[in-house]
């Protein structure tokens, strides 16, 4: 099947928008990395990520997001994915729209894809 990831990646943005973080925690890796752009540090391992999704989705409400120009590579069971996402989202309040190229590594667990690291530079 085709577009593994792109599937992977637009069913874990939809469970964002559901306001969900423990079935959104699910979508990632055993061991996931990813950076906080807010905080400018790096979350290691499910604990730090878990944290970062619950804590993230305790403030930011009304989340929809658009992935395009979505580029695939696979080999083997770890996947490389690029694209551009864009998104709205609230926060406290106030409505906001990101612009951002991205980038995901993702594994194959049990059956799935699971991603591993997620980099999302937001453009002014």
């Amino acid at each position: 099947m085709a577009n593994k990831l792109e599937s992977a990646m637009k069913e874990m943005f939809d469970t964002l928008g559901r306001d969900d973080p423990e079935e959104l925690i699910g979508h990632f890796s055993s061991e996931p990395q990813g950076i906080d752009e807010l905080s400018r540090e790096w979350m290691r391992g499910r604990d730090a990520m878990a944290a970062y999704i619950r804590g993230m989705l305790s403030q930011v409400k009304d989340v929809k997001s658009e992935i395009r120009d979505f580029h695939e590579v696979i080999v083997g069971d770890i996947g490389l994915a690029t694209f551009w996402l864009e998104q709205e989202y609230t926060l406290g309040g106030e409505k906001h729209q990101v612009s951002a190229p991205s980038s995901a590594v993702l594994r194959l667990e049990d059956g799935e894809w699971k991603i591993v690291l997620f980099h999302s530079i937001p453009l002014p």
